[in-house]
């Protein structure tokens, strides 16, 4: 029992009023890899956590995920405290502005850069200008600093472990990283400014310089921080029942705040002494209460309900301790607020006071406590409030922590906004195991428009290439406002591009012409539906490979009717069949692919239009086309550029197995080579009935589904193990709206671009837009 009482105790100091501002910051020293002294005597560290889609999953992950984070609380070592703080901060619009915002390059194109610029701000500082993260910071004591950091870089591994089994990750604050962080709660704002720790060590200055409030007042209930207002609350009644959501829903004020759960665990041999003490003394209470009716003569009387209650709580506790992996935890509950004045203050106060009065709990104002709750709620590594309550592990994790994820990337682009929390989306896909990425959707489900709003920004503010491939028309207008080049192939076009054509470096790095050799085949595929036989493969192999030996020794660039003389010229009947079945495409009437490339291949925004290609070339043409890209990506490589590829009507291409496993090569050589490859379909089921297409499916970190069929959304929830719950996503959804698949986590999206915008009219596919 005294060791128990220690440890409620423990982490709690006497109240010393600070002097300056600095002395308001409970920490005596920090080294550069965030390991800080705290005013306690103990040494704290703290991890950034990820968030994970708690909120949008199905009640078996919900289960798995509570299960999770229940093993990670009995993680914790005994001798050490942990703090698990959920920090809510406005986001900095000029800080925002300078990481999303692109920059005038005077190139004409400037006012559709305007136009961008004005959309981003308008979402980042609209419904939701609030940013919230999860910290963990652990607390240990009665140690040298090597002792401390060789128990850090442990804890650090553990936790990762069992946050990987969450779906989240975790990332250590260096002492910059933390004291930003502070300084965000201390002066709220500028937490982009840098913090130079060595720096300020060589001039004699304190860090604390960097991070304390300028300025503080103290008062019975509520602090001046900084030019801002602020109110610590403590929890102090704890309903029987808590919903999962308490949390998040505290946490959704739309208002600055820190509300932080400290956690110290009690070793389970003192636990279960302590437990079968209380046991102990209820039997005893029970067995004198029942002595005394026996002495009275009352020899039927029911032992009171209270007793009974008692004896069976205590029972139950003593179960989950022993017998079903449970830990006592004594834990705190504090938060602390920020508001512009005091009248918003105090409303903000009321508002969180209803909310817990809600979910059957009470939180309570501290009173002449104030810088101490201040203290204990921030992710600094104190504990000053004696509140402490006893809980389980599993009572414990019903104050989830977690809600929703959040995508935003230095340098990523625009995706839209997150549908639970109103957030930007930022993707940077260079961060990804690989770039591919793929944008599914019933038609009217927003897919061209989803990826031109892609292809504008990428035009906008980067220098990469974009090259698509357009078989229905739809990217050339835009292309041509942004200062692309259209190329129209069709029969009778005067564009040509040769399908023969193999730049230097072609293929994967072994041999270009087994390579090329491949993509005729797959030519010859399309030619006849029947397929090729193994003579004809062997015939076609031989003379794609003379045609590019006379290339190699000097001669001019093959093409279509080059290939066609070579056949005429052998022996077997098999060359004649194929030389004739060649010859509509290379002096007939559909010879878009016979002759030398004729059109400028260079400027950094191509589209190719193949809408007039017709049905007997389409799916010939996208291979084309496709060949022509990885040649135009091969350059690129070589040059150091990177390519962004878009190719629509996805599916045509695997209506055979030799195209499609063509074209499965050249997405894998995309991938090697500094190119980032998009597919765009409608047709998701005929796609998945494709084993290489499906196999591409699930390899690819990127995919943007929105609105799909009943048939699609069965097997892409199969494929993409997305639950029920998160197919509501893409069931019936706006246009502009889905689900997002970013790695490993799946996001809820909604994009909705301003109608009234000179892009948009270059965007929209709609009748009468």
């Amino acid at each position: 029992m005294a060791a128990l009482a220690a440890r409620r105790r423990k982490g709690g100091t006497r109240f010393v009023p600070p002097k300056t501002a600095e002395d308001a910051v409970p920490v005596r020293r920090i080294w550069p890899d965030g390991v800080c002294l705290t005013d306690d005597g103990e040494y704290a560290k703290t991890w950034r956590v990820s968030d994970v889609n708690y909120a949008a999953a199905s009640k078996e992950d919900k289960e798995a995920m509570f299960l999770g984070y229940s093993d990670l609380l009995n993680s914790f070592d005994s001798d050490a405290r942990a703090k698990v703080t959920v920090a809510v901060r406005r986001l900095d619009a000029e800080a925002l502005g300078r990481r999303i915002l692109i920059p005038p390059k005077g190139d004409g194109l400037d006012r559709y850069r305007e136009e961008y610029n004005a959309m981003l701000m308008e979402k980042a500082t609209g419904a939701n200008s609030m940013v919230r993260e999860i910290y963990l910071t652990i607390a240990v004591g009665g140690r040298s600093i090597q002792e401390v950091r060789s128990y850090f870089n442990r804890a650090s591994a553990e936790t990762a472990a069992h946050l990987a089994r969450l779906g989240a990750h975790c990332e250590e604050l260096d002492a910059e990283g933390k004291l930003r962080l502070l300084r965000g709660f201390y002066r709220g704002g500028a937490d982009d400014l840098p913090i130079d720790v060595r720096a300020s060590m060589r001039r004699g200055h304190s860090f604390k310089d960097a991070v304390a409030p300028e300025g503080a007042g103290i008062e019975a209930d509520r602090l001046r921080v900084g030019g801002r207002w602020a109110r610590a609350l403590y929890l102090t009644d704890y309903a029987s029942y808590i919903k999962d959501g308490f949390l998040a829903e505290l946490t959704d004020a739309r208002r600055a705040m820190a509300l932080s759960i400290d956690v110290v665990p009690v070793p389970t041999d003192e636990a279960v002494r302590e437990v079968e003490r209380r046991l102990l003394g209820v039997e005893t209470n029970i067995t004198n209460w029942t002595r005394r009716q026996n002495a009275n003569m009352n020899y039927n009387v029911a032992v009171p309900y209270d007793m009974e209650q008692q004896r069976k709580e205590s029972r139950e506790f003593l179960d989950d301790l022993m017998s079903r992996d449970q830990r006592m935890m004594l834990a705190t509950v504090t938060l602390v607020h920020f508001a512009d004045t005091p009248e918003e203050l105090d409303a903000d106060t009321e508002a969180l006071l209803s909310c817990a009065r809600k979910h059957l709990c009470r939180l309570s104002v501290l009173r002449f406590q104030q810088l101490d709750g201040l203290s204990t709620a921030l992710p600094i590594g104190v504990r000053r409030i004696e509140a402490m309550r006893t809980l389980t592990t599993e009572s414990l994790a019903v104050l989830m922590p977690f809600r929703v994820q959040e995508i935003m990337e230095e340098g990523g682009m625009y995706f839209g906004e997150n549908a639970i929390s109103r957030n930007l989306i930022l993707c940077d896909k260079s961060r990804l195991l690989n770039p591919n990425a793929f944008v599914l959707g019933v038609p009217g489900s927003g897919k061209s428009f989803s990826t031109k709003e892609l292809i504008a920004m990428l035009a906008l503010s980067t220098d990469d290439d974009i090259v698509i491939c357009d078989p229905e028309r739809e990217y050339a207008s835009l292309a041509e406002a942004l200062g692309g080049e259209v190329v129209r192939i069709a029969a009778g076009s005067p564009h040509h591009i040769n399908a023969m054509d193999m730049v230097e470096g072609y293929g994967e790095g072994g041999n270009p012409v087994a390579d090329k050799s491949e993509f005729v085949l797959s030519l010859f595929e399309q030619l006849d539906r029947r397929g090729l036989g193994p003579q004809a493969k062997s015939v076609v192999d031989r003379c794609t490979s003379a045609v590019y030996a006379d290339y190699l020794r000097g001669g001019e660039a093959p093409t279509l009717a080059h290939l066609r003389d070579k056949l005429l010229a052998q022996p077997e009947p098999q060359a004649r069949d194929l030389a004739l079945s060649l010859e509509l495409f290379t002096s007939g009437t559909l010879d878009a692919f016979a002759h030398p490339t004729n059109v400028d291949t260079r400027n950094r925004l191509l589209v190719y239009d193949i809408m007039d290609l017709g049905r007997q070339l389409k799916t010939m043409g996208l291979l084309v086309i496709t060949d022509a890209m990885l040649n135009r990506v091969t350059d690129n490589w070589r040059a150091g550029r990177r390519t962004h590829i878009f190719i629509d009507e996805f599916h045509v291409v695997f209506e055979n197995e030799y195209s499609g496993a063509f074209f499965n090569s050249a997405w894998r050589r995309f991938r090697k080579r500094n190119a980032y490859p998009t597919a765009i379909t409608q047709n998701v089921e005929y796609l998945l009935d494709s084993v290489l297409a499906s196999t591409m499916l699930s390899n690819s970190e990127l995919i943007v589904m929105l609105n799909q069929a009943a048939a699609d959304r069965g097997k892409l929830g199969e494929l993409l193990n997305i639950s029920r719950e998160q197919m509501g996503y893409i069931t019936n959804a706006e246009a502009g709206c889905g689900l997002l698949r970013y790695g490993g986590a799946i996001v809820p999206f909604a994009n909705h671009f301003p109608r009234g915008t000179e892009l948009y009219r270059l965007m929209t596919t709609k009748p009468g837009e």
